[in-house]
């Protein structure tokens, strides 16, 4: 599979607060592709930089440093018709969706935007597509359930039939009982030739669908390779401690947790260093990159 979407040494530099300006790098330094065909979900804790990664891809934020292609071309060089290649599949659909439209208009505005004619078609077909029929077309999201709305967003995001679909968090706001529904429908646009960002914190979830997966702390990327050997053989000392946190069939399962040291070293040029308990004397001064197998660990344990 060839490369649809290429992000190289992606950084975003935040300033905040009021009298006293603060700057946090949300990512530094990240690269990664997405391949035509596959989900690749970027999973990691809050505040890791997954979703910043995510408008940055849908031009949502603009890079502090480094570029992000699609199709060979810069993002910012495209016009209006990169919202037809890629589209966004959002965490709350009770926030995304127009509570005074109905289901029909919902799907149908992207069409409207670009000037596509045999509208109703389409919308029907995208229903369709996202599980849904012909009898949620007059319908608003207050009459749905959560998983309902959300396959409305799914079949908003693919009325035009993009390439990439970024979806931020697309189960998180839905009860368990829809949130395979939801994953399958992934898996069901992947046959389709369609590609996805999922960016997620539920392993279980990446387990289940996504072919790779990049895993990212305070803004770096710490490990990427296939999906299920990363989740099943974690080589980052971080990536270690997300997987012992899954639930587990039998107590006796049960990883050791990493030990959790408060002194906190935001210069390290390993960000999890303070929490390590492998950490070497080497990491106080740079952390090299290394290949595995075809996995890459930004870690000096290898």
């Amino acid at each position: 599979m060839s490369s649809l979407l290429s992000v190289r040494g992606l950084s975003k530099l935040f300033t905040s607060g009021l009298f006293v300006k603060r700057q946090v790098w949300a990512l530094k330094g990240v690269s990664f592709d997405i391949k035509e065909g596959e989900i690749f979900s970027l999973v990691g804790e809050s505040g890791s930089g997954k979703t910043t990664a995510g408008k940055v891809i849908l031009r949502l934020e603009k890079p502090t440093e480094g570029e992000v292609h699609f199709e060979g071309r810069d993002i910012f060089s495209y016009g209006r018709e990169y919202t037809r290649l890629v589209s966004a599949v959002f965490q709350d659909p009770r926030a995304s969706l127009n509570p005074r439209m109905k289901v029909y208009e919902i799907v149908e505005e992207p069409l409207l935007v670009h000037g596509v004619k045999d509208r109703r078609e389409r919308v029907i077909n995208a229903l369709k597509r996202a599980g849904l029929d012909e009898s949620f077309l007059e319908r608003k999201p207050e009459s749905l359930s959560g998983g309902q709305r959300q396959r409305v967003a799914i079949a908003r995001a693919v009325v035009l039939n993009p390439k990439l679909i970024v979806a931020d968090e697309p189960t998180s706001a839905l009860d368990m009982s829809y949130r395979a529904g939801i994953l399958e429908l992934f898996l069901k646009l992947r046959h389709e030739g369609i590609s996805t960002l999922l960016i997620t914190h539920d392993l279980r979830a990446v387990e289940r669908v996504a072919d790779r997966v990049g895993v990212l702390y305070r803004g770096r990327l710490l490990e990427l390779g296939p999906a299920k050997g990363v989740i099943n053989q974690p080589l980052h000392p971080y990536t270690q401690y997300l997987v012992s946190t899954l639930p587990v069939k039998h107590p006796s399962q049960r990883r050791e947790l990493v030990a959790k040291p408060e002194d906190y070293m935001p210069d390290s040029p390993c960000p999890f260093f303070h929490k390590c308990d492998k950490r070497l004397k080497d990491c106080e001064s740079g952390v090299k990159e290394v290949s595995i197998d075809g996995r890459i660990v930004s870690c000096n344990l290898y």
